[in-house]
């Protein structure tokens, strides 16, 4: 009688069984997948199972995870079309010590089984389960090791001001630190990494930020311009779309710049897998050793056009009307949406209302009463409201009833810069206050009560929060623009009101204000409504802004 193999229970002739290969991520661990598929075609056929076509194969694909092909393969075992699921090596299954434990519960909860092409292991046996139990382990220890020595690199190339991961940049020439040589020993040269600009395509990454920020070219244009009519590709060779312009736009390289995460937040960005971005976006800019395309000006005004887009409901980036996206409901600070009426001979009018779009569509809890306001009352009460900004000694006027008081005002942007220094100077305090008390803790774990130290350490914590959270206000209102910059553009509206179209007056509109409020006035006993419109000017502080 012929013997079983010492690594697997007597297998059942013809056995059905799924291949699953996985070509890691990490560069030292990328097992080709025609070695994997051979040996797992010889373990078939070495102990006499059949292997279903076509194999699982996941290319480029983390076993820090399971969001892989394995779990449709997990799933089919589940549902009886396999007996179990064979792989090149155990750390093939996965590198994530709870992903492992759960997945191979599921497995054998239903007599399945995972083997290895090339670790003969009789799981179904106690020192089996630990053989394979210690060798997952090890495959744990090596991606945790691996993500150690990702993570110092990390560090040390932001130390050196180069991004995280050394690559072509859109724009740019990328000298790598390693080049070819077959002159050197290895056949390799070191050299200093950097990046130079791109004679040719600087000029186009410039361009882009001109289209967005000047032109307000969505994305999509972008991308169109880029393919069709300039023909250039990614630096990978591949075609733009959406979700790479804005990524590469965002991202701040053309502007000298390096995003990383924020160190303070511990959301887990950057250490979990599984997360594709920082939920609380706290995403922050440093220098970078890259010349920059664009000038810093350019960047900020790129940074409040994003900022400003993404507030505004995506009907509202191409106008019908010139208070698109610009009014709102100033009971419940919802935006209004334009809404059609019907005149006396029953025809439709398109646009006659403007009413509160949370009443209307989302609730009548938050907003009970609602507002319906005439939608060329509320345009003309804007005209006028422009006109009175263009008449000459409007800068000693009040713009809008009872949002100035004084005629001689402590320009905002001089008292913002003063409160900010004042609120550094906080800051340093809480800052020395804290590290005091935590070189005290450590010193002498026994110097404070454990409830008095967390106490005091989170109200200093809180206090810190609190400071940086207002420095970044005092930084927006230290931006603040003045009166006299908007001065002719005002005028120039107001002169070609009745020849521009309501696109370009919306355009120009949302270039000097804020918002338009509108407010309903109901006389007791009686269905009259009288509307109330206050403009909030963008060079004056925002009077719906956070409030301490």
């Amino acid at each position: 009688m012929k013997a079983t193999p010492p690594s697997q229970t007597a297998p059942i002739p013809g056995e059905v069984w799924l291949g699953y290969i996985r070509v890691s991520t990490w560069r030292e661990e990328k097992i080709s997948p025609e070695l994997q598929e051979t040996a797992l075609r010889q373990w078939a056929a070495r102990t006499g199972r059949r292997l279903l076509e076509p194999l699982t194969v996941d290319l480029d694909a983390t076993g820090r995870n399971f969001n892989r092909k394995i779990m449709r393969d997990i799933e089919r075992v589940e549902r009886g079309e396999a007996k179990g699921i064979a792989v090149w090596r155990y750390s093939r299954f996965g590198r994530n010590r709870t992903g492992n434990a759960v997945n191979l519960a599921r497995l054998e909860a239903v007599g399945g089984q995972l083997e290895s092409a090339t670790e003969p292991v009789d799981a179904t046996t106690a020192i089996g389960r630990f053989q394979r139990g210690m060798i997952l382990e090890f495959g744990n220890f090596e991606s945790d090791r691996a993500g150690e020595q990702w993570k110092e690199t990390h560090e040390h190339r932001l130390a050196q001001k180069l991004p995280a991961t050394g690559r072509a940049r859109f724009g740019y020439i990328w000298h790598p630190r390693r080049v070819p040589d077959l002159s050197q020993p290895g056949g390799w040269r070191l050299q200093q990494e950097r990046y130079e600009l791109h004679p040719d395509h600087a000029p186009v990454v410039e361009e882009l930020y001109e289209r967005k920020t000047e032109d307000h070219d969505g994305f999509n244009s972008l991308a169109h311009w880029l393919n069709e009519e300039l023909a250039i590709p990614t630096t990978r060779g591949r075609a733009w779309g959406v979700s790479s312009v804005a990524r590469f736009l965002d991202s701040g390289f053309a502007a000298g710049l390096l995003r990383i995460h924020d160190r303070d937040c511990k959301c887990g960005y950057g250490t979990d897998p599984r997360m594709s971005r920082c939920p609380h976006g706290r995403m922050v800019y440093v220098a970078g050793a890259q010349p920059p395309i664009i000038a810093p000006d350019q960047w900020t005004a790129y940074r409040a056009h994003r900022e400003e887009t993404k507030k505004t409901p995506p009907r509202a980036r191409k106008a019908t009307y010139a208070l698109t996206g610009l009014a709102w409901h100033g009971y419940c600070r919802f935006h209004m949406s334009a809404a059609s009426d019907t005149n006396s001979h029953g025809q439709q009018v398109r646009g006659h209302w403007l009413v509160c779009s949370r009443n209307k569509h989302t609730s009548k809890v938050d907003c009970p009463k609602g507002i319906n306001a005439k939608r060329e009352q509320v345009e003309a009460d804007v005209l006028d409201w422009l006109k009175r900004e263009a008449a000459e000694g409007v800068d000693s006027a009040a713009s809008v009833p009872g949002q100035r008081l004084a005629v001689e005002q402590v320009d905002p942007r001089v008292q913002a810069k003063r409160e900010h220094v004042h609120a550094q100077a906080e800051l340093k305090k809480v800052e020395a206050a804290l590290d005091r008390l935590l070189m005290d803790q450590a010193m002498d774990p026994d110097k404070y009560p454990a409830d008095s130290f967390e106490r005091v350490r989170d109200q200093l914590l809180g206090k810190k929060g609190a400071i940086v959270k207002r420095m970044k206000e005092l930084g927006e209102a230290e931006t603040l623009p003045k009166r006299e910059e908007y001065r002719a553009l005002v005028v120039g509206l107001v002169e070609e009101w009745d020849t521009l179209q309501p696109i370009e007056k919306n355009s120009i509109l949302r270039q000097l204000m804020r918002r338009v409020a509108c407010y309903d006035i109901r006389t007791e006993g009686s269905r009259w409504i009288e509307v109330r419109t206050e403009v909030h000017p963008v060079w004056e502080p925002d009077p719906w802004g956070p409030v301490d």
